[in-house]
């Protein structure tokens, strides 16, 4: 059996990776989610300029890992496993971009999968681990300095994993005020952030 509540939040990525795919935690899920959101978001917007295309790119990111998550080898870095399938998204939604302009067809997502899955491990060096923790915690200062309109429904939909419909139930307010609120916070919270890195 798993960890429950809180505990779950002290095991290492692989642990929480394989309790996520054996017994189809959400939890478990929520967690690798919060923990790597603010990583994957700069490690993406080092390569796309628009918030809302970001967002995006991280939205699909984590969809791609969380399908491939059975593949996952536990023996490798997880950090390093989902930035390369992070970046792979991003490469290739800029390459979709291109083509689109184009006029083209685009090439297969399958084909952008077997490449995420034939890219070699690379161990991350001390400093990128520094950039990791220190992407969080800009992540978590940009979300604290919201106004307070934004700030709980942030946190319940970015840190505690809720969906729209949860946060209206939680909150009283109607879906649409939380999808609203919930889209200006991730904006906020982009600008936020690209400002601390200037």
């Amino acid at each position: 059996m798993a960890k429950t509540g809180s505990k779950l939040t002290d095991l290492d990525d692989g642990a929480l990776a394989r309790i996520a795919v054996q017994e189809n935690s959400q939890e478990a899920y929520g967690i690798i989610y919060s923990r790597y959101y603010a990583g994957v978001y700069g490690h993406i917007a080092r390569y796309v300029s628009a918030p809302e295309e970001v967002q995006d790119i991280v939205m699909e990111s984590f969809a791609k890992a969380f399908k491939q998550l059975p593949s996952y080898d536990p023996s490798k870095k997880f950090s390093t496993w989902m930035l390369t399938i992070a970046r792979n998204t991003a490469f290739d939604h800029k390459d979709r971009d291109k083509v689109r302009s184009k006029g083209m067809e685009t090439t297969s997502i399958e084909n952008a999968d077997k490449d995420v899955a034939s890219v070699p491990d690379a161990a991350k060096s001390p400093e990128e681990e520094i950039i990791d923790t220190q992407m969080h915690e800009k992540f978590l200062a940009s979300l604290d300095g919201l106004p307070e309109l934004y700030r709980e429904i942030a946190r319940l939909c970015l840190v505690d994993n809720l969906g729209y419909k949860e946060i209206s139930e939680k909150t009283g307010l109607p879906i649409g005020t939380v999808k609203t609120r919930i889209f200006r916070a991730k904006d906020l919270i982009a600008r936020a952030m690209e400002e601390s890195e200037e």
